[in-house]
């Protein structure tokens, strides 16, 4: 009768750490397929970026004038080999036929294909679709991306239709699968070989069998010591085991001394488990270095738009600490305004497609010049808003919003009062700030009685009252950032 609960608890045990096990080698398994996602989705993310900025270029403006297909097709060859792309990029016009390509024996052809990503091309004057830019990208691509080996594999299910590239099918096997953000059609699948995973625990199964079979033939002498020194590491282990589930905490140990195969069950597991933690360290690494380069990208990206309207790049350093003051004073926590610090150099983004002759006029404009320029902010928006990262949704709420007045009387939406969010309002100021202070192709830069006195007159107009008092009562630190980032 005392061989009956030993028996029953040893299979149990060793259930539980083979369910434990799947589930655990499962997690492992979507946690390398959701990096891949990520990378497959940033590069595609990257594509279509690439693509929206072709087509807003001047070239673009001049589609069908002379020579331009030579033009456009240099730009979009010169694109494909930077990008090294599987594929070819297409500029068709409205009849279908393809006026230029990365691929120039295509031109003045009809190219049926299904296209990976469309942009239309709209005309600066009606604003009327003139042409589509468009890719024909190769799932070759996406390959780079998957690790593949002799026991671990991805395919792809393109519109339910399963593309893959090993031969010979595992016999057992454990997958999970991930759509894209990017293309919700594409569903990566990550297959690995159940063998090869189940091997260690084929051999503890052995173990816990062998022991199964010594334990019966000492119960008689040993039943009660042996049950208890058995069964106690097993439990702990398996207690273990239900805590990581729970908690997802795989930095946790457990030490059980000896060297009985249960203590070398509870090393293998504790390697098990630095080995999953190592790997979560790795993600956590890798999505701040992810972070790290979409700041770097924004910053660039900014001073870009800058300079083209021969702005210097000091002049988003000072916008974005200015506004990272505001937003702390305002009542913002550390970590959004350092998001708002971040994000603000894209505010004049949309300025990239707006053409230099309008951008750089030292003139006045006139109002078709006028309705060009106010149309940067919709641009800007446009470029961005479509990222689900945090940094760049803020870089789009600040791009499209950062023209807009307290009275309403802004643009491109003329929205009012705290319906501009708080980013857009605390930008405006910093901007407004900084441009005024500032030498422009189109004006002198204004003495600081002169700003102030603007400032004074356009609270609660222009600008948010309680942001203007914030900036009068520590109008010396905003200063002291003016001093220490000056033109030199």
């Amino acid at each position: 009768m005392s061989l009956v609960p030993y028996i029953a608890t040893m299979i149990y045990s060793g259930n539980i750490l083979r369910n434990k096990y799947y589930e655990n080698t499962q997690d492992q398994m979507q946690t390398q397929l959701t990096l891949s996602i990520e990378r497959i989705d940033q590069y595609l993310t990257s594509l279509k970026r690439d693509m929206i900025f072709i087509s807003h270029m001047d070239v673009m403006n001049d589609i069908f004038s002379k020579d331009v297909d030579r033009r456009i097709s240099h730009l979009l060859e010169k694109k494909k080999k930077e990008l090294h792309l599987e594929g070819d990029f297409y500029l068709f016009d409205p009849k279908g036929n393809v006026i230029a390509s990365s691929n120039p024996k295509s031109i003045l052809t009809k190219v049926d294909f299904e296209p990976f990503y469309s942009v239309t091309i709209k005309s600066p004057f009606n604003d009327s679709n003139i042409a589509t830019l468009t890719v024909d990208l190769s799932l070759k691509n996406i390959h780079k991306f998957f690790d593949n080996n002799d026991n671990k594999h991805y395919y792809i299910i393109l519109n339910n239709k399963k593309i893959s590239y090993k031969t010979t099918p595992f016999r057992n096997k454990i997958e999970v699968s991930k759509t894209l953000h990017t293309k919700p059609n594409i569903r990566i699948v990550l297959v690995e070989n159940q063998q090869h995973f189940i091997k260690l625990l084929h051999k503890y199964e052995m173990i816990f069998l062998f022991a199964l079979v010594i334990g019966a033939f000492l119960i008689a002498i040993i039943a009660y010591y042996f049950l208890d020194k058995l069964i106690r590491p097993v439990i702990r282990l398996s207690s273990l085991v239900e805590q990581i589930t729970k908690t997802q905490n795989y930095s946790q140990t457990i030490v059980i001394k000896g060297k009985d195969e249960i203590s070398k069950l509870a090393k293998a597991f504790d390697s098990m488990l630095k080995g999953i933690n190592n790997a979560l360290n790795e993600n956590t690494l890798l999505n701040k270095e992810i972070e790290d380069t979409q700041r770097e990208v924004v910053f660039t990206m900014g001073a870009i738009a800058e300079s083209r309207s021969k702005e210097t790049g000091n002049h988003v350093k000072r916008v974005a600490e200015y506004s990272k003051l505001l937003a702390i004073l305002y009542g913002l926590n550390e970590q959004e305004a350092e998001m708002l610090k971040q994000a603000s150099p894209m505010h004049d983004i949309g300025k990239i497609a707006i053409p230099d002759a309008v951008l750089n006029k030292p003139g006045r404009f006139n109002t078709e010049e006028r309705a060009i320029m106010d149309s940067h902010a919709q641009l800007g928006y446009d470029m961005l808003h479509h990222s689900q990262r945090p940094l760049l949704k803020a870089a789009a709420i600040i791009a499209y919003e950062h023209h807009e007045k307290y009275d309403g009387s802004g643009y491109p939406r003329g929205i009012v009062g705290e319906n501009i969010h708080i980013y857009g309002r605390i930008t405006a100021i910093a901007d407004v700030f900084d441009a005024l202070g500032s030498d422009r192709v189109y004006k002198k830069a204004w003495d600081d009685d002169r700003i102030f006195a603007l400032f004074k007159e356009q609270k609660g107009k222009h600008f948010d009252p309680q942001l203007i008092n914030l900036f009068f009562t520590h109008l010396s630190d905003f200063l002291v950032i003016r001093k220490k980032f000056k033109e030199v």
